[in-house]
């Protein structure tokens, strides 16, 4: 009995300890649109672009980042037999801030899963550069 009061004894001082404060302006927010590369060669490789910014009062530029300012470019490499994608993102500034950090990753899914082919960070109003080659011509 003595054994079993002191086991509720330690978990309420634990439940009472100090609890770490709430941080969701440190949170990353991202977006995640799907981009169709077209290859030199006529085939459409599906890429996706995690778009993020951190801070959750920054989540509509990111959102306007992912839907307007992303631009994709494609050429044959390596005797036509791949192909090199550079993928431009800029997120713009807004009403919450100038500056803010921003990333970018392109990957064959969603959230950045699956292999991820480049990432960059960066800060709002810069443009971001991902640079990478894909294995279909």
């Amino acid at each position: 009995m003595v054994r079993m009061l002191l086991i509720v004894l330690v978990l309420c001082a634990a439940l009472l300890g100090p609890v770490a404060p709430a941080r969701a302006a440190a949170e990353w927010c991202d977006t995640d649109p799907l981009l169709l590369i077209t290859t030199p060669d006529g085939a459409v490789v599906p890429v996706f672009i995690l778009v993020g910014a951190r801070g959750a009062a920054h989540l509509p530029a990111a959102q306007a980042a992912s839907l307007i300012a992303t631009s994709a470019t494609a050429e044959a490499t390596a005797g036509g037999r791949a192909t090199r994608v550079a993928v431009t993102v800029a997120v713009p500034d807004d009403p919450f801030g100038r500056g803010f950090p921003v990333r970018a990753a392109a990957s064959t899914g969603p959230l950045g899963t699956g292999t991820v082919y480049a990432a960059a960070e960066g800060a709002s109003g810069t443009a971001m550069t991902l640079r990478f080659t894909l294995d279909v011509p």
